[in-house]
């Protein structure tokens, strides 16, 4: 195909050149001569870096459906993703990819492709791309969720995993778990034959077990006397802004305009988190006394909340970290695990 292609050219070049060698003088024609031979040098250079440049394709993508210009495959997704992922699965293979809107995403069904993506290749598919409202509920991309892979990433895994997540941290709140849950049981046992909202009451136990393992302290009360507003509702509305289809996150072009609200709505949102988060650190930042001085320096008495602050006064560490940054670290505990 290149040669038949490189054979009219040099065919189509050769008559031009003889028209002018008949049609000019012998000057004119030596001139014409050298041009013509540049040209074609240029022009057989040219489509031979553009044939070698065409046949440097990149790995072929998973096969899939086709769906719409513009909109790609968005219409077609019933209410039940995992119901359509299952039905395209039969057709197209374990993996296959969607356009939805401007954006293509791969689509996994097996455990062993899940196993080489999310263990086996972990660093290369590490980076996500956040939804607007991933990004104003992780202070733009400052938590361990959707930071991007890199030094910081790994400085943080480190605090969780040496801090947040160690045997040390887990055993000494153990008699605290212990007791929110035969308070629970009891408050249960109370209330025998009247009508309860266990959704209620098994959030705020949780709760109250995480935030005393962060800040030694429960939450309880602290929400309405800083916002008027329960943690749980506000909990409930970030996750559901989170899950919800947002136009702006398949078009980014129309990000800008937030059609949908859901900027809008997650910003009012999590201001009222943001100041629970900020008064809870004020709150700790003022037992500065010489009593808490002593007790912090026991790396055993320590909550997650006092580790990051003495992190965040030391200007020597190897992982600086502001407050923003905290309360980023502080959510990914709160909406990770409730």
């Amino acid at each position: 195909m290149v040669s038949h292609h490189l054979e009219r050219a040099t065919t189509a070049i050769s008559s031009y050149w003889i028209w002018w060698w008949e049609a000019t003088s012998k000057k004119d024609q030596v001139n014409q001569a050298v041009l013509t031979v540049l040209i074609a040098i240029f022009a057989t250079s040219w489509y031979l870096w553009a044939s070698l440049r065409a046949r440097k394709r990149t790995a072929p993508l998973p096969p899939g459906p086709r769906g719409l210009p513009i909109v790609g495959y968005l219409p077609f997704l019933g209410s039940n993703l995992h119901h359509s992922f299952a039905e395209l699965a039969d057709i197209y293979g374990p993996i296959f990819k969607l356009w939805l809107g401007n954006r293509l995403c791969i689509v996994l069904t097996s455990p062993s492709l899940a196993k080489e993506v999310a263990r086996d290749q972990d660093i290369i598919f590490a980076n996500r791309d956040p939804p607007v409202a991933a990004l104003i509920s992780s202070y733009d991309r400052l938590d361990i969720v959707w930071s991007p892979y890199g030094s910081y990433w790994r400085n943080l895994r480190k605090l969780f995993v040496r801090e947040m997540l160690s045997n040390n941290i887990l055993d000494r709140c153990h008699a605290h778990r212990r007791y929110e849950v035969r308070k629970t049981i009891t408050n249960v046992y109370n209330k025998i034959g009247t009508p309860m909202d266990f959704g209620k009451l098994s959030f705020q136990t949780e709760l109250n077990v995480m935030t005393w393992s962060m800040w030694g302290n429960t939450i309880e009360g602290l929400e309405d006397s800083v916002t008027g507003v329960s943690f749980r509702e506000l909990s409930n509305e970030v996750m559901r802004l989170l899950g919800k289809t947002n136009i702006s996150d398949f078009f980014p072009v129309l990000a800008r305009f937030d059609i949908q609200g859901v900027e809008r709505e997650m910003k009012k949102v999590f201001l009222s988190v943001d100041q629970i988060l900020d008064h809870i650190i004020e709150q700790r930042m003022k037992l500065d006394t010489a009593k808490e001085k002593r007790a912090s320096n026991n790396r055993e008495e320590k909550d997650f909340l006092q580790f990051l602050l003495d992190v965040k006064e030391q200007e020597a560490t190897e992982t600086p970290i502001t407050r923003t940054q905290i309360k980023a670290l502080l959510l990914v505990i709160l909406f990770g695990f409730i």
